[in-house]
């Protein structure tokens, strides 16, 4: 990402830069539906999840990016607070997680693309188009990408202009309906209740994730300390926003139960634009921007996570094999194969094993979703173990309130993820389904088992490090200048 730093004419990012980039991270218009299908007490369960996850969330990153500007998020930051152990297993976590999410990526964005153009394909045409889109990421990430933030921004307004065709839907089909919504909308029917919650408090964090993703490159901002907790604590308000916005469109347009995961999107255009030639000519452009930001929200997500596992294996954190860079685009190349050859065999393994493409989807994105809540629930803890023995540090921005209140905080955004992660196997109330439970629970099994055995070898062999690993966790902190 480039800007132009006016006072000292180095390289900035813009805090309008700042701000797509977060909409780009964490307002995924996909996740919508699973939201939708919750009814209108999705409003006002996201209205308590920013309050007690996303909000506590963003404030202890503009407190971590403010004190501590230096690339890497959360990376960094945990490696600064255990050690190098610890922060290769968090760039495992995401470099795993990521490759293995891509698969899911591209089984949604080949879903949209056969509603709009292919009814009624095959599993097996879906996957051979699933793998093509896999490497078709994996080379576009390894080509020159001069300018991140063009495509960053682009995504974000694509998303933006998504949100408001959902509300102009919504109208259209209010108007022919005599402004009766598709589902009751009264102040009883947000009355938010026990079981809604344990069913899709998953679907309500994840739409949250995300909110670190532009501290991770602090050390570029014109000026963090106050650029990183203005973006942050904004953005809570901005992207909580959209989502109210995106899912009242949604639920106005289409009944809950014929809401679907993968497809609601798509249908909720169709039944509110209409049939007309020009409204199809409409929806079909709007599915095909649609599958473009897909797209290049996978690519960009995995390309960032590669450049970082790049950086990790100089360290010798993980095997060099990630450090292999292209010799004339200066990509990741390593890392991008290894995240393609990842994404394939997930993608042929679940596609053997789900009996449709939402089955197929649903099994990924839960396994890559508790891996990417583990980061998570490290980095708040440590938090409070840097805010506790890290004193000396200049801290431009705090998180608000007395201590024993912002520790209750990010306690209970801890519990919140554990429930998240639980919920992801098996909700409470709900008969435990064999076949996706134990699918995702060996996907993060092994996906963990794998990255300790290989940071713990990587480690092991870094040159003069006789016991590189010692022990995993008993490594010495990082230094206050040390950086990715």
């Amino acid at each position: 990402m480039s800007g132009s730093n006016e006072k000292t004419n180095t390289p900035g990012i813009k805090r309008i830069d700042i701000v797509l980039g977060l909409i780009c991270a964490i307002f995924f218009i996909d996740t919508v539906s699973p939201v939708a299908q919750m009814g209108p007490a999705a409003i006002t369960w996201m209205i308590i999840m920013a309050v007690l996850f996303f909000f506590p969330g963003s404030l202890t990153v503009a407190e971590l990016g403010s004190a501590y500007p230096e690339n890497g998020g959360f990376y960094a930051w945990i490696k600064r607070a255990y050690g190098k152990a610890w922060g290769a297993r968090i760039t495992w976590m995401y470099w795993s997680c990521n490759a293995i999410w891509i698969s899911s990526v591209a089984t949604f964005t080949s879903t949209v693309f056969c509603q709009l153009f292919i009814p009624n394909v095959s599993m097996v045409v879906q996957s051979i188009m699933n793998l093509a889109l896999i490497w078709l990421m994996v080379f576009v990430a390894s080509r020159p990408l001069k300018n991140s933030t063009f495509f960053i921004n682009a995504s974000a307004v694509i998303k933006l202009g998504m949100a408001a065709g959902l509300v102009v839907a919504a109208f259209s089909v209010l108007s022919k309906n005599g402004f009766v919504p598709a589902n009751s909308i009264s102040w009883a029917d947000f009355k938010p209740t026990y079981g809604q919650t344990l069913y899709f408090l998953p679907a309500l964090i994840y739409n949250f994730l995300g909110f670190e993703s532009m501290s991770a490159a602090t050390a570029e901002m014109k000026n963090p300390a106050k650029d990183v907790p203005k973006s942050a604590l904004n953005n809570v308000l901005i992207v909580t926003v959209l989502y109210i916005v995106a899912v009242l469109a949604m639920l106005t347009i289409q009944p809950v139960e014929n809401i679907s995961i993968v497809k609601g999107v798509m249908d909720a255009f169709m039944i509110g634009l209409g049939s007309s030639p020009i409204m199809k000519f409409v929806v079909y452009t709007i599915g095909l921007l649609f599958v473009l930001v897909l797209f290049t929200q996978g690519m960009l997500w995995i390309l960032t996570v590669c450049r970082v596992s790049a950086e990790t294996a100089l360290h010798y954190e993980l095997p060099m094999a990630f450090a292999k860079m292209h010799p004339k685009n200066n990509t990741p190349i390593g890392s991008l194969i290894l995240a393609g050859i990842v994404a394939t065999v997930v993608n042929v393994i679940y596609g053997f094993m789900s009996s449709s493409a939402e089955e197929m989807f649903w099994t990924i994105f839960s396994c890559t979703s508790i891996i990417l809540l583990l980061p998570y629930l490290i980095n708040f803890e440590a938090f409070l173990k840097l805010r506790k023995e890290d004193t000396t540090t200049k801290r431009p921005y705090t998180f608000p309130g007395p201590k024993g209140l912002v520790s209750f905080f990010i306690r209970i955004a801890q519990i919140i993820i554990l429930l998240c992660i639980l919920f992801f196997v098996w909700v409470p109330g709900e008969p435990f389904n064999m076949k996706l439970g134990l699918s995702v629970i060996i996907g993060v099994i092994v996906t963990l088992g794998a990255g300790e055995i290989i940071t713990r070898t990587s480690m092991a062999r870094a040159p003069g490090n006789k016991k590189a690993a010692e022990k995993l966790g008993g490594v010495e902190n990082i230094g206050a200048t040390e950086t990715l």
